[in-house]
């Protein structure tokens, strides 16, 4: 058996050991991250591409760069950043401004990562804990306090479950909970950490998926049991979790030249609903995604997208709604300064036009056949 998979097996078994569940190992699939460097056109995968205009510039809102966006029932949520700093906006389902959740108006909640729904209005995960927030943005309560060891949770068994990007071991944390049950990882140097990553989507009834590159594994978690769904391996490299598990002994300078020297595979995005998985992640230095059709198990594997449907961009996806349909934020600065090569395909030069005369920012929705 090669070390690399050796390594995986014994991360699995920590985790196993950490969260007392007992799973079969043929229930466990592997997805290979293959490296890819095709160009292809979105049009294979693509059947429809349509803008949501988000109305900040009639409102009076100013808009940072676009880091998360979030769809809870009828609200739309963006994470932006401006100026170093995070924030929370609500919008409608046209992309009418609603009211600020997080962010300069809530000085109470330091650094904003996430937002889930909670009784009648929001949670939000933070630096110093996790608060609440009605649906109107109204500041409510800080219900834990303390640093969180992540930036991604969700609500389940009476409990808030935070996703772990700051060590090997537990990879799900739940609060509150008392100090001597309570299972913290051991923590990876601070530079490491900035290369972490851990992602979940709500399933609804069917429960929550959740990954984290320290473990290579999607997860399901219902009814508080943690059941592995999909492995992911490097192809013929070893993986982020695995180079973690083999870091010599050293500062932390030299941990991280000794992570940048190893060519490894390392998750960046990952997004799952019933029919679908799509993974962006980097194999080197080289960006691959890879759109997994759950129905009949067809994998396409591609390093950059054309959008031959209207002409317009392809860029980064930060959601996949339950209507299969990825989400794309695009500024109007990029709008304004894309060249359509393809004359013969209509559609972006409308939007482009709407956009210089509004200069708000819209999400491009990509409808996957």
């Amino acid at each position: 058996m090669k070390i690399s998979n050796i390594i995986l097996l014994l991360l699995l078994s920590t985790f196993f050991a950490c969260n007392n569940v007992a799973e079969k190992k043929n229930d466990v699939q592997e997805l290979v991250l293959q490296e890819s460097k095709d160009i292809l056109p979105i049009s294979s995968f693509v059947s429809k591409v349509d803008y949501l205009e988000l109305k900040v510039a009639d409102a009076g809102v100013e808009m940072g760069e676009i880091e998360d966006v979030k769809l809870i029932g009828d609200h739309l949520l963006v994470k932006h950043r401006m100026s170093g700093r995070h924030g929370f906006l609500r919008f409608t389902k046209n992309g009418d401004f609603v009211i600020e959740i997080a962010g300069a108006k809530t000085p109470r909640i330091k650094n904003p990562k996430d937002v889930i729904a909670y009784k009648d209005g929001f949670a939000v995960l933070a630096d110093n804990g996790i608060h609440t927030v009605s649906a109107d943005g109204k500041y409510l309560q800080q219900l834990v306090r303390g640093p969180m060891p992540g930036a991604r949770f969700f609500y389940a068994d009476n409990a808030f479950q935070v996703l772990n990007e700051q060590g090997l071991g537990a990879i799900r944390i739940e609060f509150p909970a008392p100090p001597k049950d309570r299972q913290m990882p051991g923590h990876l140097p601070k530079l490491l950490q900035r290369n972490t990553y851990a992602g979940l989507e709500d399933f609804g009834k069917d429960g929550i998926h959740y990954f984290s590159v320290l473990s290579d594994t999607v997860f399901a978690y219902s009814n508080g049991v943690d059941r592995p769904l999909y492995v992911l391996t490097g192809d013929e490299m070893p993986t982020f979790a695995q180079v973690c598990a083999q870091l010599p002994d050293g500062n932390e300078k030299k941990l991280l030249k000794y992570l940048r020297e190893t060519e490894h595979v390392v998750v960046r995005k990952y997004f799952e609903n019933k029919n679908y998985l799509y993974l962006k992640y980097w194999v080197g230095s080289d960006p691959t995604t890879v759109l997994v059709d759950k129905k009949n198990g067809k994998k396409r594997y591609f390093g950059f997208g054309v959008n031959d449907v209207d002409g317009g961009i392809w860029d980064e996806a930060f959601l996949l709604s339950e209507r299969n349909e990825l989400y794309i934020p695009i500024t109007a600065y990029k709008i304004s300064g894309h060249k359509i090569s393809n004359t013969k395909v209509k559609g972006f030069d409308r939007l482009q036009a709407r956009i210089a005369a509004s200069g708000n920012p819209v999400i491009m929705r990509c409808k996957l056949r």
